[in-house]
């Protein structure tokens, strides 16, 4: 089978026997604009415009159907309890705290059972040629055991589960070694997983993730908020650094500079940090927002001066959010967590600031609001450095190689 190849931003229909293609996920879009793995149904739906025969099993979510078409995929939700206890997914928190709630933590032993039991269901139905599993736990936990070959994606918290312990990498290791290809968002992912699983024959490959770059082109045509807007936009998790751009923020108040700060995201931190906001007297300076569709983010990253991503330590795979934004004309700020500099070029395509340091994000941010040349020149250099590396004719027809290669035990290419 040949691969499919691109043309003219549309994906072209393989030669030869198409393949039954099977992605396990515990996060996909569940509206139309829905920011919640939207990556990945950009993959399955590129697939399936190759013209491969694609299906996704995932979590039900309230007000998703459990068997629907979208974009040329089938997607299948699993039940696992009661609506109000179907809330262990789609949160961002899956790795890091989301069981840590009493709600979800009941709910989680039957996410577990529900989720190997659709994958099992499915296997014997839909007889796949090739499962892709995002996140080796639980996706690639599940499509281990069915003897068909299965490509595992780790998106960055899956990878930092490796650092918790012998007996998780020892659980890892068998999932890892039994895939018929792994693959990373970012180099310094890659990096990682080969530190921390040794003995791992099989290569990691870097595969960056396919952005929406029209839709997010078109946000640089939203006129910009005044005073000027710092945005950011993710999950409410401690791992994000939120709290730290608010120390910055209050900085910048007492500094004199103009801006409106807005937090557009949800998660389990959301009611500290608040807290927080209030205690460091930023009052209507910031604006909340939960998510919006990927349809509205385009303009609320074009209405922003500058977009912060202050993640922490290294649990950011790579900080799509900064992709779309300097897409968008939204000036970056980010820190060295994880894969961000990747993205972020220091003083090339964007700002880092150190690591946890309130006072340094503060300054960096500052510079944005204050030089427009330096901030125009950086944006732009930013929006070059993204379309040569996050287009996603180049991203998708990289996995449908990938695809080909692992469903007839082809060496990695």
């Amino acid at each position: 089978m040949w691969p499919s190849c691109v043309r003219d931003g549309t994906v072209t229909r393989s030669r030869g026997r198409d393949l039954r293609i099977l992605t396990v996920t515990h996060n996909y879009p569940r509206f139309a604009g829905d920011p919640a793995g939207a990556f990945v149904a950009r993959i399955a739906e590129g697939a399936a415009a190759g013209g491969h025969d694609v299906e996704v099993i995932a979590p039900h979510a309230a007000g998703t159907s459990i068997d629907e078409r979208s974009g040329g995929v089938r997607v299948r939700r699993f039940r696992y309890g009661p609506a109000r206890l179907e809330r262990v997914a789609y949160t961002g928190g899956l790795h890091e705290g989301t069981l840590l709630t009493p709600l979800t933590a009941l709910a989680f032993p039957g996410f577990l059972l529900a989720f190997g039991h659709a994958v099992r269901s499915a296997v014997h139905r839909f007889r796949p040629d090739l499962i892709h599993a995002h996140w080796w736990i639980p996706g690639g936990w599940f499509a281990r055991r069915w003897g068909v070959p299965y490509v595992i994606t780790c998106h960055g918290s899956d990878v930092r589960l490796l650092e918790r312990g012998d007996l998780v990498r020892k659980v890892a290791g068998g999932v890892f070694r039994k895939a018929a290809r792994v693959t990373t968002v970012s180099r310094f992912l890659a990096g990682d997983i080969t530190r921390l699983l040794p003995g791992l024959q099989t290569e990691v490959v870097v595969t960056p993730m396919p952005v929406n770059v029209e839709a997010f082109l078109q946000g640089a045509g939203t006129a910009k908020t005044m005073p000027p807007r710092i945005l950011y936009a993710g999950n409410l998790v401690s791992s994000k650094g939120v709290d730290v751009l608010l120390r910055a923020a209050a900085e910048l108040t007492r500094c004199g500079i103009g801006y409106q700060l807005k937090v557009l995201g949800e998660g389990p931190a959301e009611t500290e940090l608040r807290t927080l906001a209030g205690e460091l007297g930023l009052g209507s300076r910031v604006a909340w927002s939960h998510f919006v569709s990927q349809a509205q983010m385009p303009a609320e990253y074009g209405a922003s001066t500058v977009t912060v991503l202050p993640s922490r330590g290294s649990t950011e795979g790579l900080g799509l959010t900064l992709v779309e934004a300097l897409l968008a004309g939204s000036a970056v700020v980010g820190t060295p967590a994880g894969g961000i500099p990747e993205v972020v070029l220091h003083e090339r395509t964007g700002l880092i600031a150190r690591d946890g340091d309130p006072l340094d994000l503060a300054a960096q941010i500052q510079r944005l609001l204050s030089d427009a040349p330096l901030r125009d020149h950086l944006t732009e250099q930013g929006k070059e450095h993204v379309l040569r590396n996050y287009a996603p004719e180049a991203a998708i027809a990289r996995f449908l190689e990938i695809y080909d290669a692992a469903a007839h035990d082809q060496p990695n290419r």
